[in-house]
């Protein structure tokens, strides 16, 4: 705005360099309105890939309840066999006599 009110050489520059800002200002924003459109298309396209996951996911949890008891009962089984298995492994432990050297108390002491 000073630059505008003052009469000087270094003024008027400054005005004309203000006004050259304020024009290329411009020219950018009319510019972007081919990356405007070009935005825009992505935002629908990340759109359509964020519905397309959200069917995904609801298609996964659909899956995922019809096939939890299958899944509970397989696991039953496994553990069965585990218990199965320890039970027939399971070795009869035998007292052994301790490993190293065993301190005898003295006598009299």
């Amino acid at each position: 705005m000073l630059s505008g009110l003052l009469n000087s050489d270094i003024a008027v520059e400054v005005n004309i360099s203000i006004m050259r800002a304020f024009v290329a200002i411009r020219r950018c924003l009319v510019s972007q309105s081919s990356v405007s459109a070009e935005l825009k298309e992505l935002w629908q396209h990340v759109k359509s890939l964020e519905e397309q996951s959200e069917e995904n996911l609801r298609a996964i949890n659909d899956l995922d309840e019809e096939n939890q008891q299958s899944f509970d009962e397989i696991y039953v089984a496994l553990s069965e066999l585990a218990k199965k298995q320890t039970e027939v492994n399971r070795v009869p432990v035998v007292l052994r006599r301790p490993i190293g050297f065993v301190l005898t108390p003295e006598p009299g002491n």
